[in-house]
């Protein structure tokens, strides 16, 4: 499916280092017009800072109703590679072992 016309591949590295050009290429992929003050809008919207504050999507209610701890975020600190704090050396094998078998035959590649 990945070269399929309804269908757009996004790694969250492009993003972290170029927002407002991804947040073109999805207004692109989606036929919509988008202006520069609407994308520099909706950059700040998704700026990670701003983001983690959201109450539509960082899930403070979790905390609340006590189903995670209150040091812990279900949104994490936004850095590129921060996955690398949470795997343990069996974990990056096995994604390292899916990721070749199941990408091998295809052009997708991770950022590295």
């Amino acid at each position: 499916m990945r070269n399929h016309p309804n269908m757009l591949f996004l790694f969250y590295e492009d993003l972290s280092k170029d927002l407002p050009a991804c947040v073109r290429r999805i207004a692109k992929f989606l036929d919509k017009e988008i202006t520069e003050e609407q994308i520099e809008k909706l950059c700040e919207h998704l700026n990670i800072d701003n983001f983690k504050k959201n109450k539509s999507v960082n899930f403070d209610n979790l905390n609340d109703a006590g189903l995670l701890n209150e040091k812990e975020s279900f949104i994490r600190k936004g850095n590129v590679g921060g996955w690398r704090d949470y795997f343990d050396e069996e974990m990056t094998e096995q994604a390292d072992r899916w990721i070749e078998e199941n990408l091998r035959d295809t052009d997708v590649r991770f950022p590295q």
